[in-house]
């Protein structure tokens, strides 16, 4: 089998994995997942409810893996060389 994963909803453990080929591609560092990666292995009651819980999966694992880079603002997001503030002069 390959890597399992348990997540807890509401007490229960929900098992589920990554649908991926090859599947050492959850390795590289590169790889971002998306929602059709994920393979909920646990039996649901419903369709709707397998969709709601892979969300759920999705948006934890990309915010605590691929959080939003934070764009820098005031006198951060000017480019700095050499001490000296690059505004798009030619030297």
């Amino acid at each position: 089998m390959g890597l399992i994963f348990g997540y807890d909803y509401n007490g229960k453990n929900i098992e589920w994995t990554w649908n991926v080929r090859p599947k050492d591609k959850v390795y590289w560092k590169t790889w971002k997942p998306k929602k059709e990666n994920i393979k909920i292995l646990t039996c649901l009651t419903s369709k709707e409810e397998t969709d709601r819980l892979r969300v759920e999966i999705f948006e934890g694992i990309i915010k605590d893996e691929h959080p939003k880079e934070k764009k820098l603002t005031g006198i951060y997001k000017e480019r700095k060389t050499n001490g000296w503030i690059h505004n798009n002069y030619h030297w």
